[in-house]
């Protein structure tokens, strides 16, 4: 028996009133402190709700502006990757990882906007200050898409988002386990993300490269393991 997070619980109860249309696109949630009393939980609970949606591109968390809902519905898709069950189709996808992002990281230095950098300094940021193994897996991935985002490209940021959800739930925990469970693991990872954005930042797009291959070959090496 799978015995869910408290957070869990709450995210897709707010999830659930976003999807009938209770909160529509675009409007300011209630604050954290009236979602507490709304759904009977802690506010610690709340904000990591709030980050598990901001995570899934439900909603948009401004630090002192408050929350607001991006979508309400799930985004179509092109293309669907399958998901990983054996060796040959984890190369495969690592393979396909490594090309994708490098180049990604790439575009982003030469296209990113202000708003671009801001999302990756917040997400870096945010990272430092989370505990939950799960919420952490998540933030890496979204930091990933963003730097995606950057690069001003929807099809690949599509892409990514396909190969993501590709994942096995038994892949998806091990590299959980593997990439955040240690916390000398995670702060590494931490400052890898950060020499990329600041490549991406200054505008030089063999760094952004060379740094993101760097980064993407140490996970491949975690994720060989699995």
């Amino acid at each position: 028996m799978i015995i869910r997070k408290a957070y869990e619980i709450a995210a897709e109860a707010i999830l659930e009133r976003i999807q009938k249309s209770e909160w529509p696109v675009g409007t300011r949630l209630p604050s954290v402190e009236q979602l507490a009393l709304l759904l009977n939980v802690g506010r610690s609970t709340i904000r990591e709700a709030l980050m598990s949606l901001k995570a899934h591109g439900w909603v948009d968390v401004r630090h002192g502006g408050g929350t607001f809902v991006l979508k309400d519905k799930e985004s179509e898709q092109l293309w669907q990757a399958p998901e990983i069950t054996d060796i040959q189709q984890l190369r495969a996808w690592l393979e396909l990882r490594f090309m994708l992002e490098t180049e990604s990281a790439g575009l982003a230095a030469i296209r990113r906007n202000e708003s671009n950098l801001q999302e990756l300094h917040t997400i870096i940021d945010e990272m430092t200050t989370l505990q939950d193994e799960d919420l952490l897996e998540k933030s890496d991935i979204r930091f990933h898409i963003a730097v995606a985002e950057a690069a001003q490209n929807h099809l690949l940021v599509s892409t990514l988002q396909s190969l993501f959800q590709s994942m096995g739930s038994v892949m998806r925990e091990s590299r959980r386990l593997w990439l955040f469970a240690e916390q000398t693991e995670a702060a590494r990872l931490s400052e890898e993300h950060r020499q990329i954005v600041e490549a991406i930042q200054i505008g030089h797009a063999d760094l952004a490269k060379e740094r993101m291959a760097s980064h993407l070959r140490k996970v491949e090496q975690v994720l060989h393991k699995l």
